[in-house]
C-alpha cells in the first residue's frame, strides 16, 4: 500500500483536517495575492516593496561581523527551505511520517530569517523563540507587513474581549472542518489566531497557578483580575505564532494527529505549510532588503544558490533571480 492509499485513523482524522484547512486556506490566500509573478517569492518581494513605499526606513550599511551574521542567518533559513522543497517535491512518495518534522523545519526557516531581519534593521538579535515572536509582534503592530502577515489580535479570548487588526472578519463564523473558501478566509484566519492566543494564555495561566502555592495545595486559583493582567501583558498574536504553535504541537504534543490522522492528505498539509513558509521567509527577506538594500541580499542568495547547485526553479533558485 502506497503512502497516498493509507486511510486516516478516525480518532485523529478531524484534528488533522482542521490544521490542513487552516494552512491550505492560508496558502491559497498567499498564492492568490502574490503568485501571479514569475514566482511566489518575486510576488511577495514586490508586495512588501509596494507596501513599504510610503514608510520612511533608514538605510543601513553593514560591516563585519554583522554582515557575516546576516549571511549565516539567511543561509540557515534557506537551508531549511531547501530541505522542505525537496521533501514535498513528489506527492507519490511522501510518507505521512514526514509531517512530524516538516513543521519544525518550516518554523526554523522562519526563525532564522527573523534573526536576519533583526540584524538588517539594527534591532536586538532574538536569542530565543519568545523574543523572536515578540520582535515580529511589534513589527506587525507597526504596520510593516502586507496581508496576511499584517493580521493580529490582542485581548482575552476567554471572556470574548478580543480585538483584531490587519484583517476584518465578518460577523459570521466558519466551521473548523468546512472546506477552505475565499469568502470565509478572513474568518478562518481570525479563528486560527484566536485559538492560538487562547492556547498560549492557557499555558500562562497554568504556569501562574504553580507559583506561590499555599502549603497543602496543589495549585492556586487565579482571579479574573490576574487573568486580565496576564492577557494584557501578552503581546499580539500573529501569523508567526501560528507557525510556532504547529512546531510545538509536532515536537511536544501528540504527533499521532499528523501521522495517523493524515492518511492521503499528508502531502497536501506539508505542501500548504511549505507555501506559507516560503512566503513568510520572502516577507522577511524583503523587509531586510528595505534596510540594507536588495543588492546585498541578492549577492548572498546567488552565492548560496551557486554553492548548493540549486535549480533556477527551486525555492533557492527563484530567490536568486527575484532580486
Amino acid at each position: 500500500m502506497s503512502p497516498v492509499d493509507i486511510p486516516p485513523d478516525p480518532e485523529y482524522a478531524e484534528p488533522f483536517r482542521a490544521y490542513l484547512n487552516y494552512f491550505e486556506d492560508l496558502a491559497w490566500t498567499i498564492e492568490e495575492l502574490y503568485g501571479l509573478k514569475e514566482s511566489l517569492v518575486a510576488g511577495v518581494h514586490d508586495g512588501v516593496e509596494e507596501h513599504l513605499r510610503t514608510k520612511h526606513i533608514q538605510k543601513r550599511s553593514l560591516v563585519s561581523p554583522s554582515l557575516i551574521a546576516l549571511e549565516e542567518a539567511f543561509q540557515k533559513s534557506w537551508a531549511n527551505l531547501r530541505c522542505l522543497d525537496l521533501v514535498v517535491k513528489d506527492s507519490k512518495i511522501f510518507p505521512e511520517e514526514f509531517n512530524i518534522w516538516v513543521p519544525v523545519q518550516a518554523y526554523y526557516a522562519v526563525y532564522h530569517a527573523v534573526i536576519g531581519f533583526a540584524i538588517s534593521s539594527g534591532q536586538l538579535i532574538p536569542r530565543d523563540h519568545a523574543k523572536g515572536l515578540k520582535l515580529m509582534g511589534k513589527e506587525v503592530e507597526r504596520g510593516s507587513l502586507p496581508f496576511p502577515w499584517s493580521a493580529w489580535c490582542i485581548g482575552n479570548p476567554h471572556n470574548g474581549d478580543l480585538q483584531f487588526d490587519g484583517l476584518t472578519p465578518s460577523d459570521g463564523s466558519v466551521h473548523v472542518l468546512s472546506l477552505p473558501d475565499p469568502r470565509t478566509s478572513a474568518d478562518r484566519l481570525a479563528m486560527f489566531l484566536r485559538t492560538t492566543r487562547k492556547k498560549e494564555l492557557d499555558r500562562r495561566f497554568h504556569d501562574e497557578r504553580q507559583r506561590k502555592i499555599k502549603p497543602g495545595c496543589k495549585r492556586r486559583n487565579l482571579s479574573a483580575a490576574e487573568k486580565e493582567r496576564l492577557a494584557e501583558a501578552m503581546g499580539p498574536t500573529t501569523l508567526f505564532d501560528l507557525l510556532w504553535r504547529i512546531r510545538k504541537k509536532t515536537n511536544y504534543e501528540n504527533v499521532d494527529t499528523f501521522v495517523l490522522g493524515a492518511g492521503s492528505y499528508a502531502w497536501r498539509f506539508a505542501r500548504a505549510l511549505v507555501t506559507v513558509t516560503d512566503g513568510t521567509v520572502a516577507v522577511l527577506e524583503a523587509l531586510a532588503a528595505a534596510y540594507v538594500g536588495p543588492s546585498l541580499l541578492a549577492d548572498i542568495c546567488k552565492t548560496y544558490a551557486s554553492r548548493t547547485r540549486s535549480d533556477p526553479a527551486s525555492a533557492i533558485g527563484c530567490r536568486a533571480s527575484s532580486w
